[in-house]
């Protein structure tokens, strides 16, 4: 019987200590979170199906999680991170081109959400709804794609960030989330390509007119 032994503060099981052991089971039951809640959905889930997935028992949820709606939070910033990231890498590093950056960012954006479904379900389906502290994370993911359209377009319109900038990439942060949250819901979804244009068509009518 030498498992309780693994678990003694500050002792080392192949090469980890416990703090590295802990993250370890914390980003396995996010990635479990991310498999269930963008699947069959969060409402649906339990604390019990979570940790089968993640091949833990519920003693080791709760030394990381309060309750199955902080799991979602994790689970909803690391999808959102994940979508910011490729949105970041699809806009480039060639700061001349505006149209280059803008379609770089919304075709990354875009393919990523139709690569893997479970992305839109938690980003723009299951965290709707469920309570204030969600809410807050929402509206401050919200806020996290704002700075994202902002530098995506800095380098080009050659103009530091004011509150009328930042209220026309609020606004196209908006009408993105928007499309591809009927996008994904849509019985009969256009082609992505056609997706990526209309996106384009409003994000570059908007965004010309600061570098006319």
């Amino acid at each position: 019987m030498s498992s309780p032994r693994l678990e003694e503060p500050g002792r080392t099981y192949r090469g980890a200590g416990p703090q590295q052991r802990q993250e370890e089971r914390r980003l396995r039951l996010i990635d479990a979170a991310v498999e269930v809640f963008g699947t069959t959905g969060y409402r649906s889930a339990t604390v019990g199906k979570i940790c089968a997935v993640a091949g833990l028992t519920k003693r080791y949820f709760y030394e990381s999680f309060t309750d199955s709606e902080a799991l979602l939070l994790a689970a909803y910033g690391t999808v959102t991170d994940r979508l910011r990231e490729d949105v970041l890498a699809g806009a480039g590093r060639d700061p001349a081109d505006l149209d280059t950056r803008v379609r770089g960012a919304l075709t990354a954006f875009f393919e990523s959400v139709a690569e893997d479904p479970r992305i839109s379900r938690i980003a723009f389906q299951e965290v709707l709804g469920v309570g204030p502290e969600v809410d807050r994370a929402y509206r401050r993911v919200t806020l996290e794609f704002v700075d994202a359209v902002l530098f995506v377009i800095n380098p080009v319109i050659d103009r530091a960030p004011d509150p009328h900038l930042h209220t026309l990439a609020t606004g196209l942060v908006g009408a993105v989330l928007m499309i591809a949250q009927q996008w994904v819901l849509s019985e009969k979804p256009q082609p992505i390509e056609a997706v990526i244009a209309d996106a384009h068509t409003i994000l570059s009518s908007v965004l010309g007119r600061l570098t006319d």
